[in-house]
């Protein structure tokens, strides 16, 4: 990339299984005119943030190698950065691939095919006769018993015309219990295979060549997981056996006059925490989980176990099992983190770590509030991290219990709040994966007449470039003439919207919207559709293409301007809450102590100040924002509001994750 122009970027990407073929193309575009700093995503845009972070780092090393002359000969340098990013996006878009890298684990093969025509586009036809087949193929002998049972009913109570009689509620009560031996024989595959159809791992290892002769040339097609494993290592120009880490991410090689931040390449990626009810972002912080070797081996390629075992630091033995300690914060191999975030319920299994569930003692506590030494300052996340793993780490763990982590697309979908930053030195650019209906009614604005393909893909993507752009609601009508597909549509928008809410509001904001391109694809394209035609699969990666490119006339001048409009005015109502607050008379004399907790910096009843200058501080930030907002009360002093971008932004405490 010697000549780029010396433009950086954020980038996150919206989750969507096979829609992921998008990414990569759209990746390439952008590397033109900008450099990666900060990459996150989940579930499929997890997958594309961390094999992009991947090839940021190759980029980086190789033009270190152009500056020092080091071409690092035990790399294929083809292989390596974007380069190699190229050759990955030609194989996701060649016609049978992605459907090679789902290999359903033994004894899931029949309902891991059910699974996939139901949700993809299929037509009803077919989706009733794979319903059909699916339950004699997965419990065929249950199906045949119950058949024959109600048969031999008919045969002894009247003979020939008895058979013929009971033949039609037979078959219905055969297939009825047939189907729920089915379901129950594939909640036991499921358990079995960590909550899923596909470990990631292939069912069929190549067996070990006998002593004296060479490897067989047929070798297994590799899975979703020992793929990946590979492209990452290729990408960033690490050795197989030493996977590639977040760590190693943050330690990249710099380009020339690159700024000087904290990490060279910062990748982040959203899971979700089944057993907490909550999602979580990736590599953890101040996190103390472990894992149990004999679950991992179904998730992940032997070399990264192995690796993880090794590095990870002394195991502890309890119940008869052997559990080893995740490796900690950003020394998570990327894989795992990546793995985290794609877990698709029941088609791609979850991933269990463990945490402590009781000790051998009572953990410390806190001295009481009203001495004055000896206090240590923690803030929320790491009072709550205690609390979820158990304590303070100074007792002997002697129970622990499993937390399932599943797709990160469960709880946010699209986590365009990733990097995001009151005023950003450069920016975070997302790109939104959208499924308009096929009715013009629903389709989102602006619309163009198609004369076309390359007026087709064009027409699919759409980035805001004008500031009224981008905030309109979207709207989805659940109106059909059946009633069955009317109740379904209303009880899938139902959960669409507890899923996405949070991030549909936030891609509207101002500052926000004119940052994020929006991508749209037919019913045959992506999803759940893992055999696409090969004419499909072109049009896809097109789209990336197009949606990429776009970005090359992004205005970064407008985009600061918004955010520092916003933030004005935010800042300015605040305050100005404070000091309305404040000057609220009046008191409530029973929460006098509480009030004067802040403002002089008196005995506090936790999270003390471990000295006076701190609490002058902070009771000094607290007087100046409240005389800041008295200032702005006055009629004469500018509104910053006035003429804002709407809607208007909230300063608000919210948790992190």
């Amino acid at each position: 990339m010697t000549g780029q122009p010396a433009k950086y970027c954020d980038l996150v990407m919206k989750g969507g299984l096979t829609s992921g073929i998008v990414y990569p193309n759209a990746v390439l575009a952008l590397a033109k005119e900008y450099r990666f700093k900060n990459i996150g995503g989940t579930s499929a845009g997890a997958i594309a943030a961390a094999v992009s972070a991947a090839a940021a780092m190759g980029d980086r090393a190789k033009a270190a190698g152009d500056r020092t002359g080091d071409r690092m000969p035990q790399h294929d340098a083809n292989k390596m950065g974007f380069e190699g990013l190229a050759a990955v996006s030609s194989k996701l878009s060649s016609q049978g691939f992605i459907y090679g890298l789902f290999q359903p684990a033994k004894g899931a093969r029949n309902a891991y095919r059910l699974i996939v025509i139901l949700a993809g586009n299929n037509g009803a036809l077919r989706k009733l006769l794979a319903l059909l087949v699916a339950v004699v193929a997965i419990a065929p002998i249950e199906t045949l018993l119950i058949l024959a049972a109600f048969l031999g009913i008919g045969y002894w109570a009247a003979d020939r015309q008895g058979v013929w009689a009971a033949l039609a509620p037979a078959l219905l009560c055969a297939y009825a219990g047939g189907a729920l031996f089915s379901a129950l024989r594939v909640a036991r595959v499921a358990r079995k295979n960590l909550l899923g159809l596909c470990t990631g791992l292939s069912p069929h290892p190549a067996p070990a060549p006998e002593p004296g002769t060479a490897p067989s040339r047929r070798q297994p097609k590799p899975a979703l997981t020992q793929w990946l494993h590979g492209v990452l290592q290729e990408l960033s120009g690490k050795p197989m056996a030493e996977p590639l880490t977040f760590a190693d991410l943050h330690a990249a090689q710099r380009y020339d006059g690159e700024p000087k931040t904290k990490h060279a390449i910062s990748l982040q990626v959203i899971t979700t925490g089944v057993s907490h009810r909550e999602p979580r972002t990736l590599p953890f912080n101040d996190a103390n989980f472990w894992f149990l070797r004999e679950e991992f081996d179904l998730l992940f390629p032997k070399s990264v176990v192995d690796w993880m075992v090794k590095q990870g630091g002394d195991s502890i033995e309890v119940a008869g099992k052997t559990f080893h300690p995740l490796p900690a914060g950003e020394n998570l191999p990327v894989l795992v983190g990546m793995r985290m975030s794609l877990s698709f319920p029941l088609i791609i299994s979850a991933v269990p770590l463990h945490e402590p569930a009781a000790r051998s003692r009572k953990p410390r506590t806190e001295e009481p509030a009203t001495q004055e030494s000896g206090l240590a300052e923690k803030n929320v996340a790491e009072s709550t991290e205690a609390l979820a793993t158990g304590g303070e780490a100074t007792s002997t763990i002697t129970a622990f219990r499993t937390c399932w982590f599943s797709d990160g697309g469960i709880a946010s979908n699209f986590p365009i709040h990733l990097f995001d930053a009151a005023l950003p030195l450069w920016p975070t650019f997302a790109i939104n994966l959208v499924y308009p209906k096929t009715d013009d009614s629903d389709r989102p604005l602006p619309q163009v007449a198609r004369t076309g393909e390359q007026q087709e893909i064009e027409d699919a993507v759409f980035l805001p470039t004008e500031n009224n752009q981008g905030w309109q609601r979207t709207y989805q009508s659940i109106t059909h003439p059946i009633a069955a597909k009317e109740v379904s549509g209303f009880l899938f928008a139902i959960i669409a919207t507890m899923q996405n809410w949070r991030d549909l509001l936030q891609s509207r904001a101002p500052g926000q919207r004119d940052r994020i391109v929006h991508v749209s694809l037919h019913g045959d394209e992506g999803g759940m559709n893992l055999d696409m035609p090969q004419n499909v699969l072109t049009r896809i990666s097109k789209k990336g293409t197009a949606a990429g490119t776009r970005f090359q006339a992004f205005s970064f001048e407008n985009h600061y301007w918004v955010r520092w409009r916003n933030l004005a005015s935010a800042y300015q109502r605040y305050t100005m809450e404070m000091a309305e607050g404040a000057d609220c008379k009046p008191r409530i004399p029973a929460y006098a102590a509480a009030y004067a907790t802040a403002s002089s910096g008196s005995m506090p009843p936790s999270y003390r100040f471990s000295s006076q200058a701190k609490r002058d501080g902070a009771a000094d930030l607290l007087g100046g924002l409240t005389e800041q907002g008295r200032e702005w009360k006055d009629e004469l002093r500018p509104d910053l509001t006035d003429g804002a971008p709407r809607p208007l932004p909230q300063m608000k405490i919210t948790p992190t994750f």
